[in-house]
Order: C-alpha cells, then sequence, then structure tokens
C-alpha cells in the first residue's frame, strides 16, 4: 500500500523536464561566451580591425607630436562615448522620462506623486 503511494507521489512531479528539452549546448555557449577570457578576445579583435580606432591613435600620435596630446585625449573619449550611445527600438521608453511622448516614466519609477500616496498613507 505505502509503494502505491510513493509511485502516484512519483508521477505527480509539478515539472516534467526531459533531457531532449534542454538546450545544454547552448548553456554551454552562453557561459563561455561570459568568461572573461572570451570577453577580452572579442575585445581585442575588434580593436584591431577597427578603422575607427585606427585613426584615433593616428591623430592621437600627431596631436602629441604637436604638443596637444592631452586634448586629443579628451576628445577621443567623448567621441567614445558619443559612438557607443545606443538606439532605442521602436516604441522603447527611454529610462529617463524627458525622452518619451508625454513625459510618460517607465514602469517602477519613482515620482513626486508616488512618494505623495506612499507618505500619506502611512500613519504615525
Amino acid at each position: 500500500m505505502e509503494t502505491a503511494k510513493t509511485k502516484q507521489k512519483k508521477q505527480k512531479k509539478p515539472f516534467h523536464i526531459k533531457r531532449g528539452d534542454l538546450d545544454l549546448a547552448g548553456y554551454k555557449k552562453d557561459l563561455q561566451d561570459r568568461s572573461p577570457a572570451h570577453l577580452f578576445n572579442r575585445a581585442v579583435t575588434s580593436l584591431r580591425t577597427s578603422r575607427q580606432f585606427h585613426l584615433y591613435l593616428l591623430i592621437q600620435a600627431l596631436a602629441a607630436a604637436i604638443g596637444y596630446g592631452q586634448l586629443a585625449l579628451c576628445i577621443g573619449i567623448l567621441w567614445m562615448c558619443y559612438v557607443n550611445t545606443g538606439k532605442r527600438a521602436e516604441g522603447e521608453k527611454s529610462a529617463y522620462s524627458i525622452f518619451n511622448e508625454n513625459t510618460e516614466a517607465i514602469d517602477g519609477a519613482t515620482n513626486l506623486e508616488y512618494l505623495d500616496r506612499e507618505l500619506r498613507r502611512q500613519i504615525y
């Protein structure tokens, strides 16, 4: 009688995960892609093939020879910040509500109305 109960409990598992359903190769690839060595190799490869980086090095060397190396470095840093600024997809909201239509905040953002409601709800 106890064996029937244990068999019945084993059959009523909340999750049925089969080995064939798992994407183990994709999981291993994701782990490898996140490794520091792999990320470093990708960064070095992209710098070797980047024409912008080569142009920056040339301008930096010329500016250093003339005496404006620090200025070229500051301009280069600002240029890198500008180039690496991402683009939002169509309909995607910005984290800064001022850039959204009707200055609409994203979900979970704290605004003054929310704080006011929270403070008024508390009784001391």
